[in-house]
């Protein structure tokens, strides 16, 4: 697991690298004005419908299962695959269709506050990315085939290709003034992605079933493989509709606030994006491979070696954004068509998407886990009851907060994941009491980095130095911590090996004292064990 999440965040930096120019070459040519929000719109209402079908069906229902397959030698997992193809394929055609024949009915329901100008554009601009939907959506699918055979370079691709397409599609509907082309960054790298992963995944062997003809499912095995699919499955069918509803609900209230904010949410969540992509994509997905293959009595401690050094590295970046909210936007956007306006919204909205990024990361990678253990019906709980606080925090306090209201609904809902996830994995408590001795910690980073923040490349530099160094030196001055954080990390570098169940692991308490904790699990099978703990 540990392999497979470095070369995924090693691979997806090119991703982002490229992604930042992307962003910072569209704000300043385009700003935060009608064009940029149509193009937000537009790739919105593509992405909401294929996500809405396909998001968990691929990831917690398709590939935990075609892995267990093939751990097992079976051509259950042929027969998986060719199932799932062919339902998809019809799925994305359908919804290419769908999506034009009723493009300017899904723009206004998705955009109510748009002017008729901003709306036509959008709608052309949905048009276009249209007809990437099924290349995108069996491109998917090859990149899960891939990292099931610990391949992540169809993972890594992905970004690469996707901000080079949208750097030239920008570039060309500058010079050209034919805005729409803007939609072209979607469509065409997905074209040309599709191509290369059916190459690929035929190239390296991952569809050969085995040896023979006698390897070869039959027509029972397609039976029993969509069958179990669908057992898979079920449990997640409210997850599409609450998760997608929450991205509908903050696409609708940013342009009830106004064009700029919908241009100036994804600036600022690109910024909170970026780290999520970097940390809790990799996490998660390794996390789904990785827990997948462990037997029950390997998950609690698996997971007690994953929580702190996540938690270590996520809480001061959470008070980086936070406190240079401001000076990040500045540096990365004021530019151009970029305003002193467009800089003080994305800044309130990223401040609002930086306060919870901690919990999103972890609460992320949990959920995941899940999947991976076969969990889906918590994982329904898990992400109703937060999508669903996300939602409510949007539609009542927009006309109070402002665009603030955007980014604080995500950060209450990835509170909520983690807090949930961690309660049905058993491992609540042992979070909660890592988070309380760290905060002390985090507030005195704060407080530091507030004093020396300001305007200018210089003291934004200075600010994120001295929270790293606060909340470092404390981590290091705490006994517990010290014990937990660094000490693990020299444990890793000698290659040390972790504490193998049964045996006692100090785990900081609260009150000061260390507590001698075994690592174990529930047995196999055992899903009222999973949170014990919590």
């Amino acid at each position: 697991m540990v392999k497979i999440f470095f070369r995924l965040v090693l691979g997806g930096l090119t991703g982002k690298v490229l992604g930042l120019v992307r962003e910072v070459l569209l704000a300043a040519l385009f700003g935060a004005g009608r064009v940029v929000a149509a193009n937000r719109v537009a790739l919105t209402a593509t992405m909401v419908p294929i996500n809405f079908f396909t998001a968990d069906a691929l990831s917690a229902g398709f590939l935990p299962l075609y892995v267990q397959y093939r751990k097992e030698g079976s051509a259950l997992a042929l027969a998986l695959y060719r199932t799932v193809r062919t339902v998809l394929a019809i799925f994305s055609f359908a919804l290419l269709v769908a999506l034009l024949i009723s493009r300017h009915t899904w723009v206004d329901l998705l955009a109510p506050g748009l002017d008729d100008g901003t709306a036509g554009i959008a709608a052309s601009m949905l048009a276009i990315a249209a007809l990437g939907v099924p290349a995108c959506v069996l491109y998917n699918l090859y990149t899960l085939v891939a990292l099931a055979h610990d391949d992540v370079r169809l993972i890594n691709l992905r970004a690469s290709a996707l901000s080079i397409g949208l750097i030239g599609a920008t570039v060309a509907a500058y010079h050209t003034g034919h805005v729409t082309l803007l939609a072209w960054g979607f469509t065409a790298p997905f074209l040309a992605l599709y191509a290369w992963g059916f190459y690929w995944v035929r190239r390296k062997g991952y569809l050969r079933a085995g040896d023979g003809p006698a390897d070869l499912p039959d027509r029972a095995g397609y039976r029993l493989a969509l069958g179990m699919f669908w057992r898979r499955l079920r449990p997640l069918l409210l997850i599409p509709v609450i998760l997608q509803g929450s991205i509908a609900v903050e696409r609708i209230v940013g342009s009830l606030l106004g064009v700029e904010v919908v241009a100036a949410t994804e600036y600022a969540r690109f910024v909170v994006d970026s780290c999520m992509a970097l940390l809790a994509a990799p996490l998660g997905l390794a996390g789904l491979a990785g827990f997948a293959k462990m037997s029950a009595g390997e998950v609690l401690g698996g997971l007690r070696r994953l929580v702190p050094p996540v938690l270590l590295v996520t809480i001061p970046l959470a008070v980086m954004l936070s406190v240079n909210s401001t000076g990040i936007v500045t540096f990365l956007y004021a530019r151009g068509q970029f305003d002193d306006s467009a800089v003080e919204t994305s800044s309130v909205l990223l401040l609002g998407f930086a306060l919870g990024i901690w919990a999103q990361v972890v609460g992320y990678t949990l959920v995941k886990v899940l999947n991976a253990r076969g969990a889906n019906l918590r994982v329904a709980i898990v992400m109703a009851v937060s999508f669903g606080a996300s939602v409510a925090v949007n539609l009542l306090l927009y006309r109070y907060w402002g665009p603030f209201t955007i980014g604080a609904a995500a950060s209450v809902c990835g509170v909520l994941t983690f807090a949930i996830a961690a309660w049905c994995l058993g491992i609540l408590r042992y979070s909660l009491v890592l988070i309380a001795l760290l905060l002390p910690g985090a507030a005195a980073a704060t407080g530091v980095g507030v004093l020396l923040s300001g305007p200018g490349v210089i003291r934004l530099a200075a600010s994120c130095t001295a929270i790293l160094a606060v909340f470092g030196l404390y981590v290091f001055v705490v006994p517990h911590l010290r014990r937990t954080f660094v000490s693990g990390l020299l444990a890793r570098l000698r290659k040390t090996p972790p504490p193998t169940e049964g045996d006692a692991a100090a785990v900081p308490a609260q009150g000061g004292e260390s507590v001698a904790v075994t690592v174990s699990s529930p047995p196999a099978g055992s899903e009222s064990g999973m949170r014990s703990g919590g």
